[in-house]
């Protein structure tokens, strides 16, 4: 198994990254809807803490699918599976 990312990967993986992240500031500022619930502040420093352990994986060697495997089962560890369900969405919507 191949375990480099290719730029055209780097770029989109990066750009989804930054595109998570800004979303958040984004949706605090509008009402809470059913695709976007109201987290509360412990639960924003989890889903950081998980960005933040994606972005590590993504610059190391490990394969992009293996980096997505571990997000999501952090991000469900911490948040429970209906609370990963919009971060599982997006990085299917960005075939890698």
């Amino acid at each position: 198994m191949n375990a480099r990312v290719s730029a055209r990967e780097a770029v989109s993986l990066t750009s989804m990254l930054a595109l998570l992240l800004s979303a958040g500031a984004a949706f605090s500022e509008e009402p809470a809807s059913q695709s976007h619930p109201t987290m509360s502040k412990q639960q924003r420093e989890k889903m950081a803490t998980i960005h933040e352990q994606m972005a590590a994986c993504l610059r190391s060697d490990k394969p992009v699918a293996e980096c997505h495997k571990e997000a999501m089962k952090s991000c469900e560890e911490a948040m429970g599976k209906d609370g990963c369900s919009m971060m599982h969405e997006h990085m299917h919507d960005h075939k890698m």
